[in-house]
């Protein structure tokens, strides 16, 4: 596995570990947002559309924004 590879991996890793976070350890509720369209990345499923660094991080943003009540 390449270094580029093994990063975006461990980046999804830590959305993933956020999102269980922003849903207070609920894992089978995180896991649906995750797995739902969101608006803030124009109706894209975020595991399907964390390909890369930058998009990503849009959606740890994301995460970051409701975790202090920012509607996004």
């Amino acid at each position: 596995m390449d270094n580029q590879r093994k990063t975006v991996d461990t980046l999804r890793e830590d959305v993933v570990t956020a999102a269980v976070k922003l849903f207070e350890g609920d894992q089978r509720a995180a896991k649906a947002w995750l797995n739902q369209p969101l608006r803030a990345i124009d109706d894209e499923v975020p595991v399907l559309y964390m390909d890369s660094p930058e998009k990503i991080q849009e959606v740890r943003d994301i995460i970051g924004r409701l975790e202090h009540g920012v509607w996004t």
